[in-house]
């Protein structure tokens, strides 16, 4: 026997920390040099890490290790993607085609049940949102460069014009009326 039980050892919530007996604790850590130092120790986080962890990592029955709980967060995906509607899907993130760059760990982990495409209508609705939004930036980026084109095609109208009426200018004999109206037929065609 190793001198101490795990009755000897409390808890006590207010200060969040492991209450023991001195000499208690020092016979513990004669068997477990790690546990020096966490005598009265606070632990600051500890309801966010009971919450994490819980019971079961600390009495060690039922609890899992990392590879296995990472088997059962993808084998629950199914029955997450279809309530949540943060869940990212594979059209959102352009994840569509993987499959031809897999490893063959991954292949032989991989089990045969296709995973179900979210029937959400909200996450529909938000797609169609989003594709029309799309639709809707390209027909006012289309408008807007005919726009800037018809006004850039006004402006050098306007250049050759002007230019008309100045080499008219330079014609001797020509009243303002007759190359006024000399320019009006020349720009016209």
């Amino acid at each position: 026997m190793l001198g101490f039980t795990a009755s000897d050892f409390g808890w006590n919530d207010d200060l969040k920390c492991v209450v023991v007996e001195k000499n208690e604790f020092d016979e513990c850590v004669k068997s477990h040099p790690t546990v020096k130092g966490l005598r009265n120790k606070h632990f600051l986080y500890y309801e966010e890490l009971r919450i994490v962890f819980g019971k079961d990592h600390a009495n060690g029955q039922g609890a899992m290790r990392f590879s296995e709980t990472v088997k059962e967060t993808g084998n629950g995906d199914d029955q997450h993607n279809e309530f949540d509607i943060f869940y990212p899907s594979d059209e959102l993130n352009g994840n569509v085609n993987l499959s031809s760059k897999s490893t063959p760990l991954m292949q032989s982990s991989k089990k045969g049940k296709k995973r179900s495409r979210n029937k959400d209508p909200i996450v529909d609705f938000l797609k169609d949102s989003v594709k029309e939004f799309g639709n809707m930036q390209t027909a006012a980026s289309d408008s807007i460069k005919q726009l800037a084109d018809y006004f850039q095609f006004k402006d050098d109208s306007a250049t050759r014009r002007m230019k008309v009426f100045d080499e008219l200018k330079k014609i001797d004999g020509m009243t303002n009326a007759q190359r006024v109206k000399v320019g009006q037929l020349l720009v016209h065609d």
